[in-house]
Order: C-alpha cells, then structure tokens, then sequence
C-alpha cells in the first residue's frame, strides 16, 4: 500500500469516526429534544383540559361536563405529542383524539425508535360523569428526527466522498516530492552521495531536503574523509596491520611491506604469529588478553621478525575493535614503527653524553693543573723574582758610586720586573686569580682592562646584567675560557677594532653574546676550523648542556651567542 492510499485510509477512518460521533451526538439531542417537546406539550395539553373542566363546572347551562369536554376535543382534533382518551362513568371509551399524519409514509427502524423514545407519560383525571386521560405520544417526532438523521448522514456521506478525493488528489501532489526523494535515496544506495533534492515548496519537504542535502555533503566528506584515511593508512611511515577475531591479518599496508618484507598477498590470512620471534610468542599472547580486556597499548616497545630473518626494533600501539551492537571483539588494529635508528640515535646520544662527562672531567683537571702551575709560579717564582730585585738594589746601594754597577744593577731590576709582568700575564693565562678572590662579574672586568691596555685601539664594550657571582666553579671558569678564547680570536685572526661582550642572567637561562667587527669567515669552513678556537667553546658548551649559535659571514664580522640553562647553573652552584 502506497504512502499516499495510507494517509487517504488514515483521514477516511478519522471521518467515519467524525460522522459516527455527529450521529450520536444527533440522536442524543433528538432524545432529550423529543423528552421535552412531550414533556411540554403534556403539561399544556393538561393545563388546558384544566381550564376547560373548570370553567365548565362554572358554567352549569353548557351542560354535563363529560359532554363539554367531549365536544370540546372533537373541536380540537390532533393534540401534538399526545394522545387523549375520555370514558364515560361505565367505562365505555366516548373519545379518543386523533393520530399523527406528520411523516406518517416514514418507518424508523426499530433500534431508532427504541435508543430515542423518551420514557411514556400518562396523566388521569376525573371528571363529572366520566374520566380523562393524557398519554404522551411520541410516533410524529420519532419519524421526524429519523429523516432529519437520514438527511445528515446522506448530506455528510456526500461530502465526505467528495471530500476524500478532493484529499486523494491533493495528497497525490503534496506527496510527489517523496519520489525526488526516493530516486535520491536510490542513488545515494548505489554509491552516488553526489545526490541532492531540489527546492520544495513545502515547508516541511524543504526541511527534509536541506537535511538530506546537508547528510549527502556529509556523507561526501565522511566517505572521502574515510578514503583519505585509507590512504594515510596505506602511505603511513608506520606499518598498519588489522587483525580479525581470530588474529589473522586482514590489513597490510605498503609500509608493512617494506619493514618486514612479506608482501600483501603472502601474509592476509595468515597468523599474527607470522612477525612474531619465537622467544616473544608469550608476549604476545599477554597483548592478546589485554585486546580482549578492552586495554589499548601505547608505545610497546619490542622485536619483530623480518621475512629474511632480521630481528628489528619496533614501537607497537594497539587498539582493539569492539562491536558497537555486541560489545564483542572483533579484531585489532596495530601501528608499528621502525625504531632501530631512534635506538643508534639514543645509543649515540649516551655515547655523547659520556662524551660531555669526560670532557667536563678532562676540564676539570686542566684547570686543576693550571691553578696548581699559576700558584707555584705565583707562590715559587715570584719569590725568586723579588729576590732578584732585592739582590740589585742591594748591589746598587754597594756600588759606591761605580755607574757601570749602577746600571747593571738598574738592568737587572728592569729585567725583573719584566719577568714579574710576564709571569703575572702567564698565571692571569692560566688561572686569573680574581676568579677565586673576587668572583667572576670583576673577573671579566679586570680581562677587560687588561686587552685594552694592552691594545689601545681597540675599542671594548661590556654589559653585565643580573647577578653572576653565585653561578658556581664550573659555570665561572668555563665562561671566563669562553670569552678568553673569543677574545684571542677577535684579537689574532679577526682584525676588528670593535668589540662587545654582553653578559646576562636571565630567567631561564645565561645568556652570553659575543661580537666583533672584524673580517668574519665562511661557516662552511667551520669544520676545520681549529685554528679559530671554536671546537673548544663548542665542547665547553655542551659540557654545560648549553646552545651554541654562531653569525658569521665575510666582511661582516662574529657573533657568538651561547645560551646556558637555569637547571644547569643550579647543579654547578
């Protein structure tokens, strides 16, 4: 049955309903109409009959009131609604009013009759020579109210058969959007989710339509979505494999093939067991159980097996499929990935680390050396030097006014003091001691003033921001070197005549930016780049977990810009 001869059915049954419920709304009100018309009509007949008896009783000369009743009725004829009988003092019927002739050619049926006759009146009375009787009479209403009834239901079945096709026909043009959108929803079946509906003029087809439109672009973009996700699955860098219920792999993408060397073909169907080596068979049942507990695994990192054989590390991730419907599981989808280079990568990283250890080890004892070497040549040779000078002026105040002692011995004091100079040159060199006495900040600035001294030209700018006094015995001798061997750079291969040293302690980090405006050099050459120093800064920073940036090109001079965190600072305090 069509759509449309169901809704025509639905509205036919709502209006049998309706005329049924008017009939017997009819038929009650014909009911109580009829009970008070007869009502009504009883109590005037007897009101009347009253007057009559009585001025009939007033009036002796009309006669026996027995016969003025009488002739009194027969003038009367039909009483509506009633029926009137008068007897006589034997009994004997003298009078009996006329019946109804109103639809008289009418015969209700008899469960008409029965559902509307009202309950019959009778009224007696007694009257000289004779007595009255009143009955209620109710045959010319019933016929009435039947054809009103019939002539109802006969006008309300007219109009209801033209008014169910007249609905038949409208419901075939409202309805006939629906095959639109069938063929649509056909087509959408087939795999066409390009189908749209038009515009409808019906507000509630054109709802149905934009949300049809706007599930058919969903659709659209689910399916290409879905399509683009199996290509990223196919093209991914990691190995997707999807295993059924049984743990056969069902999906192998390009990526699988290439780590483990098993073409698609060969391994659908088969046992997951298939990559697995056989010491890990037992690993695998544990991820199994896990599957099926509904637990995802994320980043296990274990072996697989090759098809030639090779052991390879991989990172798995899995997530089990669960039935939406069953809440069972139906399978697995796993994600490999090929770490073995991350594993020489981390091995390299600890190889460097170690590196880093030794050499903050192999600093530490070159510094050690060169505190230990400064001080005796502080402590031992200066003494001998002082000595020397004392010794000459000694043999200045015995010379007895010879000038050519006087000289030697002049020479000999200036020769000491040279030696003095430079070995206080040599032991600031190895290990300035202003560091250990004075603390870093005064170090710098002491280095400072000695290059400018000592290079009058060249034009030095030093900015100290924060506090760096507390940053710890590794932290102030490896910053000291750092700027030492930048100054040496700037001093015997840039040719600048401008330098700048820029300290800060920031909030994360210390920050150290050296520049000069020298003559620069290429980068690509930084690998043989021995002569320039730069491989021990470069060591002297990753001793200390720090970044080193180099900015250089020819002509346009150096910036060094090395960065040392906070955590590093705080665990060389």
């Amino acid at each position: 049955m069509t759509l449309r001869l169901r809704f025509n059915l639905l509205i036919t049954l709502i209006m049998l309903f309706l005329i049924i419920a008017l009939a017997a709304v009819t038929m009650s009100s014909s009911k109580r109409s009829i009970q008070e018309g007869v009502e009504s009509a009883n109590k005037v007949t007897l009101q009347y009959l009253e007057t009559i008896i009585a001025r009939s009783i007033q009036n002796p000369e009309w006669g026996n009131t027995h016969d003025v009743v009488r002739r009194f009725l027969r003038q009367l004829g039909y009483v509506r609604s009633n029926d009137i009988f008068l007897y006589n003092e034997q009994g004997k019927l003298t009078y009996k009013s006329p019946p109804s002739s109103y639809k008289l050619e009418v015969e209700p049926p008899q469960w008409f009759i029965n559902f509307i006759s009202p309950k019959k009146e009778s009224n007696a009375r007694l009257i000289k020579s004779g007595r009255l009787v009143v009955e209620s009479n109710t045959s010319g209403a019933i016929r009435g109210a039947w054809v009103d009834l019939r002539t109802l239901f006969s006008t309300t079945l007219i109009f209801f058969l033209l008014f169910n096709l007249f609905v038949y026909w409208l419901l075939g043009q409202w309805l006939r959007p629906i095959n639109n959108m069938l063929e649509a929803i056909e087509k959408i079946g087939k795999g066409g989710f390009d189908a749209r509906l038009p515009h409808f003029n019906v507000p509630e087809f054109r709802s149905i339509a934009l949300n049809f439109n706007t599930m058919g672009t969903s659709l659209q973009k689910t399916m290409f979505e879905n399509k683009r996700l199996g290509l990223i699955a196919e093209q991914t860098a990691d190995a997707v494999i999807i295993h059924d219920e049984k743990m056969n792999i069902s999906f192998w993408n390009k990526s699988a093939e290439r780590i483990f060397g098993y073409k698609k073909k060969e391994v659908l169907g088969k046992s997951a067991r298939l990559i697995v080596p056989d010491s890990l068979k037992k690993e695998l049942d544990k991820n199994l159980t896990l599957m099926k507990k509904n637990k995802f695994i994320h980043d296990f990192k274990t072996k697989r097996v090759a098809k030639n054989g090779k052991l390879i590390d991989v990172s798995i991730s899995a997530s089990p499929l669960i039935d939406p419907k069953t809440k069972k599981l139906i399978g697995d989808i796993v994600s490999m990935r090929d770490i073995s280079e991350r594993i020489l990568a981390q091995k390299s990283r600890d190889e460097l680390e170690q590196n880093r250890k030794l050499t903050t080890i192999i600093q530490g004892h070159i510094e050690d050396e060169r505190r230990s070497l400064a001080r005796e040549l502080h402590d031992e040779l200066g003494q001998y030097v002082s000595a020397i000078k004392i010794f000459a002026q000694n043999i200045t105040n015995k010379s007895d006014g010879n000038e050519d002692i006087k000289t030697s011995a002049s020479s000999v004091t200036s020769a000491a003091n040279q030696i003095y100079d430079g070995m206080h040159n040599i032991i600031r060199k190895l290990r300035p001691g202003a560091l250990d006495n004075l603390g870093l900040n005064e170090t710098i600035k002491d280095a400072v003033s000695s290059w400018q001294k000592q290079h009058k030209n060249l034009k030095f700018s030093l900015k100290i921001k924060g506090e760096i006094n507390n940053l710890g015995e590794a932290i102030n001798i490896n910053i000291y070197r750092i700027i030492q061997e930048s100054m040496n750079n700037a001093l015997k291969h840039a040719k600048a005549n401008e330098v700048s040293i820029d300290l800060s302690c920031l909030k994360s980090n210390l920050k150290l930016e050296f520049s000069d405006n020298g003559v620069g050099f290429d980068k690509k050459i930084l690998k043989n780049s021995k002569q320039f120093g730069l491989i021990g800064i470069k060591e002297r920073v990753q001793s200390l977990n720090g970044t080193f940036e180099l900015q250089t090109s020819l002509s346009k001079g150096v910036k060094l810009t090395i960065l040392i965190p906070k955590k590093v600072i705080k665990g060389h305090g």
